[in-house]
């Protein structure tokens, strides 16, 4: 049976079931994670879920009464629904599985509807509207950000997202000393050069007090011992580049060449997996299959077609992204600030090294 097989490993709540300090490790956790199918659950599925995550808790499971596959699925289910500082339920559409379903209408609408004024900044806000929800549900929990604050940095994703995107778009329009070809192809890129910025200004605007405020960092025992700055920084710092890539569809292209070129941007010290870019691909894409007339001539097939090509992007874009860096990131005692430079543990060694919820 598959859940006796040989490839499940020892259910445990220690530590993820792939080697997160691996981006192939990672990109497989993340993508078991996104999965739509999680998107579907019901209320006693994730109650079911909980439940058998804290009957293992408890040690009131017998050694082999549940299989380990099982319980695996269980935390997959716990750590799609709820957020991991607070424990609190997320709203549906900010959980990892919805991100999927809920962006390929928005991309659909920014890449598909003509380049008028009115669809750029009404998809552009769409966009970021989403985009500051998931980032504040998915935020490092350790502060309280009041209304007001949430509503400035709303306001200033919005606006660079709009801004960038319309003064692009009339740049390349009045771009008249260009020839008409490359006009074309540089419109083409619009759409994600403004989603590009905004996502990573959304990002840093919507968790700005993790940089003002600090995180809570972590010792070797999984004890905290304050909020760091410096760790909110470097936090900050990732999220905004895996906003930048995540544009990325990189899983439906050959897995080799894939984990290949992820492999040798990491160790030129970046980690950014760009093979192509989710609202820049798919227009050439479909550029290609009309000069092929592969594309179905009734408006429904073609449709149809745009967004299948959208979809594929997406789907592969996302957990490419986030994979980037672990949810889980440390950071060297001697990179934070003094006071927390020269701490023991209770065994009395030096802490080197402390933890801290990226989020995602």
């Amino acid at each position: 049976m598959a859940t006796n097989s040989k490839a499940v490993p020892p259910f445990t709540l220690d530590k993820p079931r792939y080697d997160q300090s691996t981006y192939f490790g990672r990109w497989k956790h993340f993508n078991e994670l996104v999965s739509p199918s999680g998107f579907l659950l019901s209320d006693d599925e994730i109650a079911k879920s909980q439940q058998l995550i804290d009957n293992f808790k408890t040690g009131t499971l017998a050694p082999g009464q549940v299989p380990d596959a099982d319980l695996w699925k269980a935390r997959r289910v716990v750590e799609t629904v709820f957020h991991p500082q607070t424990g609190e339920k997320l709203p549906v559409l900010f959980r990892m599985p919805a991100f999927v379903p809920v962006n390929i209408p928005i991309c659909s609408g920014m890449i598909l509807a003509p380049p008028t004024l009115f669809n750029t900044v009404f998809w552009q806000w769409i966009n970021q509207s989403y985009n500051a929800g998931f980032n504040y549900a998915n935020r490092n929990a350790s502060g309280v950000d009041d209304t007001s604050a949430i509503a400035k940095a709303y306001a200033s994703a919005v606006a660079i997202s709009c801004a960038t995107s319309v003064g692009l778009g009339k740049a390349v329009e009045r771009a008249s000393f260009l020839a008409p070809t490359v006009r074309s192809v540089l419109s083409k890129t619009v759409p994600f050069v403004a989603v590009a910025a905004a996502g990573a200004g959304n990002a840093v605007f919507m968790r700005l007090s993790e940089l003002t405020d600090g995180i809570d960092i972590l010792d070797d025992e999984g004890v905290p011992r304050g909020r760091s700055q410096e760790a909110g920084k470097q936090s900050l710092t990732q999220v905004a580049l895996t906003r930048v890539a995540l544009p990325v569809p990189s899983t439906y292209i050959h897995s080799t060449f894939v984990f290949l070129f992820g492999f040798l941007i990491y160790t030129h010290s970046c980690r950014s997996l760009s093979v192509s870019l989710v609202l820049l691909f798919p227009p050439f894409i479909l550029e290609a299959v009309k000069k092929a007339n592969a594309l179905p001539k009734n408006r429904f097939g073609r449709v149809f077609t745009e967004i299948g090509i959208v979809t594929l992007c997406i789907w592969g874009a996302f957990p490419a992204a986030i994979a980037l860096f672990p949810q889980y990131g440390s950071i060297p005692a001697s990179q934070v600030e003094p006071q927390f430079q020269h701490l023991k543990n209770s065994k009395g060694q030096p802490i080197t090294e402390f933890t801290y919820n990226k989020g995602i």
